[in-house]
């Protein structure tokens, strides 16, 4: 039989010992509390998309089902709420590198989109005394080639 002490002395732990154990303890369950919190906003979301309250188009949504990927989407969507939350709390996570570049992914997309429907908004008229917008999409180059003057055809 293995003696759990070296000799009859029980061991109490150390000052420092009892503070390493405390900040433990209090990151545990603030992990805890952030994987809480993100179970409890999907239940939220689930009721709300699949009562029809958010639109009925989605009432059909199942994030139960591994087999489809709305499931898997809100299996990831879960575990980045559950990043940020613990990026809030100072915890570190190994989903705040993907945060950080979908972010910036994000702000790429917004940005070409913006230009995308200024390029637009050149072709897009709306008729005087009509609210309906027309949109043209030429078939041939707006900007043609200017003319030479010595040529006479």
């Amino acid at each position: 039989m293995t003696k759990k002490y070296k000799d009859n002395v029980i061991q109490f732990p150390t000052k420092k010992e009892l503070t390493q154990k405390e900040e433990s303890e209090i990151l545990d369950e603030l992990s805890n509390e952030c994987v809480e919190s993100s179970h409890i906003l999907m239940e939220v979301m689930e009721e709300f998309i699949n009562t029809g309250q958010v639109t009925e188009g989605l009432m059909d949504l199942n994030f139960r089902d591994e087999t489809v990927q709305e499931s898997r989407d809100m299996f990831v969507i879960v575990n980045l709420l559950n990043a940020m939350f613990n990026r809030y709390y100072g915890i570190p996570h190994g989903l705040h590198q993907t945060l950080d570049n979908a972010y910036i992914k994000v702000k790429e997309m917004i940005l070409i989109n913006e230009e995308a429907n200024h390029d637009l908004a050149d072709f897009v008229f709306t008729p005087e005394g009509s609210d309906q917008e027309i949109l043209f999409t030429p078939d041939f180059d707006l900007d043609p080639p200017e003319e030479d003057p010595d040529d006479t055809n």
